[in-house]
């Protein structure tokens, strides 16, 4: 059969296409590597950066903690001093104040003022006599230890030396107390702010050197304290300054006020929930600029060498091509003149080339292909013949078949409408179930929920058929157990019968998220394609709720409210177990009523059963909310004190609560006046962890306290 014709001119050539593509590749490649380098260069110099500045300021934060620690440690060891602590004469402690002052000359100014206010002592003798009670140090310092904020010099800014910078100070201060535990006054270190610029000026130098960054420290008003000239007690605003108050520490790219990008890193200083810390913003900041000049330079680089690359392997591939594609060429211009003949009838000849392998193969199969042609038309028109007899016969056996589907779908209709039948009378026995009916195949999908699960766990059918049980409604801490569990059982079969017919609680999560106490009991039903796991859920929520009202009655005094002795059994080993853990003291108080039993005897139990509440009132009421306070029996109560800083902490609580009990007691017909016996005993970290030995002690004490206060009686 004749061959379409077509001319030399209809197509491009192949060398002009493998030119072509050659070159386009060589340009999309040089073009991508640009790309790459553009992205991935860029971001990593920005990554870098952004991590040396964010390190700048983590550098800046620590130091600047670490001064501030210091100056409240040396508050803090000053204040235990015996020579600051007795305050014989002013002279003393003046001359331990300018020793500290010698040691670390960044502190201008060491003082102690007396309650009121005065300036009892302090380095020069500078303010002494001086009220200062107004002062944010004094109030912040008289009743824990304090960290003032940066902040120009009020009183001393005309009695200290002259300095080239305006005298600014971060304070540090604390309450002192005598060795007998009187309040004694306030300890204050006013510390220069010159040592924030020499640190800046020795560590940091480098740094502004080398990326030429700038560094700021700015107050929680945004006022800069330290940073570039020009600058300083300025307020600013900037993303990283928001970022850094909240507390995160980072690095971002932002514009400043100027108009410049920047590369910022910041971090916070301080515990805003700590008063002896100092919050401060530190950031550190370069322009974008130079912190991707190197990246930018290797860009332009990569550039000019690409093009150069992409220019010599354009010229190479299209010397290679005409090489390459001279035989093909030879082989195209024979067939074309073939086809050119007038009518086209005569096929072209093909001579085989021996330029190179591939050529030859397929000068070869084309003239081999041309004279099998002729063979393989006249082998199609016998198959069509052929085909049409099969068509033909196929095509009763069709008719055939067609008819016995007929009757074959009509018996399938009326079988899968008794199916639907069956579906919707079990459908409605389900959702008239009084508990929860929800069925799984052996993943734990679901694959059936009645209208009882709807309303206990809020999910409609429609929205979990389909879906994994456990990643809905299980705990993640119970979902490996359930998958394990359900594959046992699926493996066990028909052996789990007597494990799946028990009811076991569990704890699901209902739509809400909230916890939901269920009693389940699971069956095995096994099916042709595999077997299912049903599942009755039962609500139990008001019996854990009965249960649980039951057990907080059992902990608690009837009379009092308070917790029993079943409950302080139960306290009292957690507390001394915190005490050990958090290595500090912790007290139990063994309280008594003096002459309970004449009250209770002369006015009856009621008036006694009334003391009893109102003494438990003022315990409670006296003490702080994180002690616990519980009746062990009769008149006898308990105390448990927890954190506390010394023994003395333990006694001072005890001086406190005995004049409230002291106080006149108003009862329903008569009005008492009763003391009280308070029995102390200290359980330190280290001490054995014996409960029965410390409520002992505890007793033993206040029974001492009884007898010495009816001995004071009897003198009386």
């Amino acid at each position: 059969m004749p061959l379409p014709s077509s001319t030399s001119t209809s197509r491009p050539r192949l060398t002009t296409l493998v030119t072509i593509g050659v070159s386009a590749t060589v340009l999309l490649t040089v073009l991508a590597l640009l790309v790459l380098v553009d992205h991935f260069a860029i971001d990593y110099a920005r990554r870098e950066a952004e991590q040396r500045l964010q390190q700048l300021s983590w550098q800046m934060r620590d130091s600047l903690n670490g001064v501030v620690r210091k100056a409240v440690g040396d508050v803090q060891l000053l204040s235990e001093l015996q020579q600051v602590r007795q305050t014989r004469s002013p002279d003393e402690v003046r001359k331990v104040l300018e020793n500290l002052q010698k040691t670390f000359p960044d502190y201008a100014w060491i003082g102690l003022a007396n309650p009121d206010g005065t300036v009892y002592a302090a380095t020069q003798s500078l303010l002494e006599g001086v009220n200062v009670s107004e002062r944010d140090w004094f109030k912040g310092g008289q009743d824990k230890l304090y960290a003032g904020d940066f902040h120009p010099a009020t009183l001393l800014g005309k009695k200290l030396p002259a300095s080239a910078d305006p005298w600014r100070f971060v304070d540090a201060a604390g309450p002192v107390y005598s060795p007998d535990g009187t309040y004694r006054g306030v300890l204050c270190v006013h510390m220069s702010w010159g040592w924030a610029r020499r640190m800046v000026q020795t560590i940091f130098a480098p740094a502004d050197r080398q990326y030429s960054a700038d560094i700021f420290v700015v107050r929680g008003d945004g006022t800069v304290m330290l940073g570039p000239r020009g600058m300083e007690e300025q307020k600013i605003t900037s993303d990283s300054l928001t970022l850094a108050r909240s507390g995160a520490s980072g690095a971002l790219q932002e514009t400043w006020a100027d108009g410049k990008t920047y590369l910022t890193g910041y971090a916070r200083s301080g515990n805003p929930e700590d008063a002896a810390t100092l919050t401060w913003s530190i950031l550190v900041r370069q322009p974008e600029e130079l912190a991707l000049a190197g990246a930018r330079a290797l860009e332009r680089q990569i550039l000019l060498l690409g093009a150069i690359l992409g220019s010599a392997m354009a010229i190479a591939s299209a010397i290679a091509a005409r090489r390459l594609t001279r035989p093909l060429n030879a082989l195209s211009r024979a067939i074309e003149g073939g086809l050119a003949t007038p009518g086209g009838a005569t096929l072209p000849e093909i001579r085989p080339s021996d330029s190179y392998h591939e050529v030859q193969v397929l000068s070869r199969g084309l003239a081999e292909m041309l004279r099998n042609e002729q063979l393989h038309v006249d082998e199609l028109q016998k198959l069509n013949e052929k085909l049409e007899s099969t068509v033909a016969e196929r095509t009763r056996e069709i008719a055939r078949k067609a008819l016995q589907l007929e009757r074959a779908l009509a018996q399938e209709q009326s079988t899968q409408q008794l199916l639907q039948e069956r579906a919707a009378e079990l459908r409605a026995i389900l959702d008239n179930a009084h508990d929860a009916f929800i069925a799984l195949d052996p993943g734990g999908v679901v694959r059936e929920w009645n209208l009882q699960a709807e309303k206990l766990l809020g999910w409609q059918r429609k929205e979990v058929i389909g879906q994994p049980l456990a990643a809905m409604m299980l705990p993640p801490l119970l979902r490996r157990a359930y998958e394990r569990d359900m594959r046992l059982l699926a493996e066990s079969g028909d052996s789990a019968a007597s494990v799946l017919s028990r009811r076991v609680e569990l704890a699901l999560h209902n739509r809400d998220g909230k916890e939901l106490p269920v009693e389940v009991s699971l069956a095995y039903v096994p099916r042709s394609s595999g077997h299912l796991f049903i599942a009755f859920l039962h609500d139990i929520s008001e019996r854990k709720s009965l249960f649980a009202s039951m057990e907080a009655m059992a902990l608690r005094d009837t009379l009092t409210g308070l917790p029993n002795r079943r409950a302080l059994m139960q306290a009292l080993p957690e507390a001394l177990r915190r005490a050990n853990r958090s290595r500090q003291s912790c007290a139990v108080f063994f309280l008594d009523l003096d002459r309970f039993k004449q009250v209770n005897d002369r006015y009856g139990h009621d008036e006694g059963d009334e003391l009893l509440r109102q003494f438990a009132e003022r315990v409670g009421a006296a003490v702080r909310k994180t002690d616990t306070v519980g009746r062990l029996a009769g008149d006898e109560f308990v105390v448990i004190l927890e954190m506390l800083h010394s023994d003395a902490d333990a006694q001072e609580a005890a001086d406190k609560l005995l004049p409230i009990l002291q106080q006149p007691f108003v009862l329903k017909t008569v009005t008492v006046t009763l003391s009280a016996s308070i029995g102390i005993a200290i359980h330190h970290p280290d001490d054995p962890q014996d409960i029965e030995m410390l409520l002992g002690r505890a007793d033993r004490a206040m029974y001492r306290h009884k007898q010495q206060g009816i001995q004071q009686r009897a003198r009386r």
